[in-house]
């Protein structure tokens, strides 16, 4: 059972279908312009539009990185702990570096439950989570912080994406990622 959920075609949907070699030596049909060589500080360069690096980290939208600041467990036991998550949806993980990996996540809740609680330990091994950002450097600790800011008095009927958005722009602007929890009315779980 647990072998079919952590099966992996396609990198969740994320890569482009297989091509034959014929299909390959032709080309690719993108609309994005024509990738121009260039040099940057004497080395050679390739340029690439705005909207290409967007595109291609969209499928990458839920994801996050675990950082190992001292060793890291197998790929295997990572890919376990995470499955004993319950999570809802599918999810991946890759390697990145000896002390980092990348967890793919489908879906809003899983990443905002995940990214919420910050750190676990994976087979006696600490683990820090991170967002992941086209620009993450995996060297540098990374900015972004999850918060989880309170209501206690506010009237259910009041839990909308209007209204909330106002009250979260009056002290910190607020992540995206995080009014799903707020409109399902559910604080994120903690793994013990």
């Amino acid at each position: 059972m647990a072998s079919t959920r952590l099966r992996d075609p396609g990198f969740l949907k994320g890569a482009a279908a297989p091509l034959s070699f014929k299909d390959a030596l032709a080309g690719s049909s993108s609309t994005f312009p024509e990738l121009c060589v260039s040099s940057h500080r004497g080395l050679p360069a390739l340029l690439i539009s705005e909207e290409e690096i967007r595109s291609l980290a969209a499928p990458f939208d839920f994801s996050l990185v675990g950082r190992f600041p001292g060793r890291r467990p197998l790929v295997d036991a990572i890919q376990n702990f995470c499955f004993n998550l319950k999570l809802i949806g599918e999810f991946s993980v890759t390697v990145l570096n000896h002390l980092n990996v990348l967890i793919k996540l489908v879906n809003d809740f899983d990443y905002c439950c995940m990214f919420s609680h910050r750190s676990y330990f994976v087979k006696n091994c600490f683990k820090k989570v991170v967002k992941w950002s086209p620009n993450l450097d995996v060297e540098v600790e990374s900015p972004i912080v999850p918060i989880w800011v309170s209501f206690p008095l506010l009237r259910p009927h009041l839990f909308s994406p209007r209204i909330l958005s106002g009250l979260g722009s009056l002290s910190v602007n607020l992540s995206s990622r995080i009014w799903p929890l707020l409109w399902a009315l559910v604080r994120p779980w903690r793994v013990s």
